[in-house]
């Protein structure tokens, strides 16, 4: 009981410009697939919750709920300036601040350097993350970190590799013992706050960016409209998929209807697993 009242929770929202491992780093760090990745920019549209429970030194736990955001970026369409809105409305509720960078593409550019100073401006403390490390010669690194030192003042860097987990454990045991003295928010058991249908939506949607890629238009949707529990405990969905113009359906069909097979088999493997 008296170490039930050591117990830790709070939130660590996640920031970063489009494409540089967010939605990779999270489910690393839950340790199960919460957040949908692929390549193409702002795959991410609302901000999704995934938890994890550690277990500090003096045996209470510590319950991080990591708040991954779509990627901030200069927002012209309606849809694009919602999701940049919806990434900057949950920094001020948040325990901690993570800014992940992808090092081994290349230097903070001006608009990342704004994105940051506009971060300081409602959190003073802020970690920053920098991805990929295992993309980029040592001397290299050191040099680029040396350079972004003299521009911020971060209260921790942490070097890490989302892919493959290298130094995610660190960050996640930082940020563990960073949580405020509180009450778990959630049952420790939940992993996420995104109801299932949605996520199983979420990863069709991601099949089919990875599987088609630039032939795909940006902008498609995948609806679960129907989520039917069998007497056998199996799970019958039913999905639609949303497109701009009618020729974007030959796209998504392929010949014979080769690619929506494809998906539909992709999807459900994932989805097998996960259920």
């Amino acid at each position: 009981m008296e170490n039930r009242l050591k117990n830790r929770s709070g939130f660590v929202n996640i920031l970063g410009v489009p494409n540089s491992g967010k939605s990779t780093l999270l489910n690393k760090l839950v340790g199960r697939k919460v957040s949908i990745v692929s390549h193409k920019v702002q795959t991410t549209r609302f901000c999704v919750k995934g938890l994890s429970v550690c277990t500090l030194e003096d045996h209470s736990q510590s319950q991080i709920i990591f708040i991954d955001t779509p990627g901030i970026f200069a927002a012209k369409r309606r849809l694009d300036k919602a999701m940049v809105s919806a990434a900057w409305s949950e920094l001020k509720y948040s325990d901690k601040v993570v800014f992940i960078h992808d090092i081994s593409k290349n230097r903070l550019n001006d608009y990342t350097i704004e994105v940051i100073e506009n971060i300081f401006k409602i959190h003073s403390n802020v970690i920053l993350v920098l991805n990929k490390i295992d993309l980029l010669l040592k001397d290299k690194l050191l040099e680029r970190i040396a350079e972004i030192k003299k521009k911020f003042d971060f209260e921790k860097i942490f070097l890490i590799s989302a892919k493959n987990g290298s130094g995610c454990e660190d960050l996640k045991l930082f940020l563990a013992n960073a949580m405020p003295i509180h009450p778990f928010m959630y049952d420790a058991g939940t992993i996420s706050d995104l109801p299932q249908s949605l996520l199983a939506s979420e990863i069709t949607r991601e099949k089919l960016f990875n599987l088609l890629n630039k032939e795909l238009p940006y902008n498609l949707m995948v609806e679960t409209e129907k989520w039917t529990v069998n007497i056998d405990n199996s799970i019958r969905i039913e999905q639609t998929i949303y497109v701009n113009k009618e020729s974007h359906k030959a796209i998504v069909l392929g010949k014979s209807g080769k690619n929506i097979k494809r998906v539909g088999s992709l999807a459900r493997e994932e989805l097998q697993e996960l259920l």
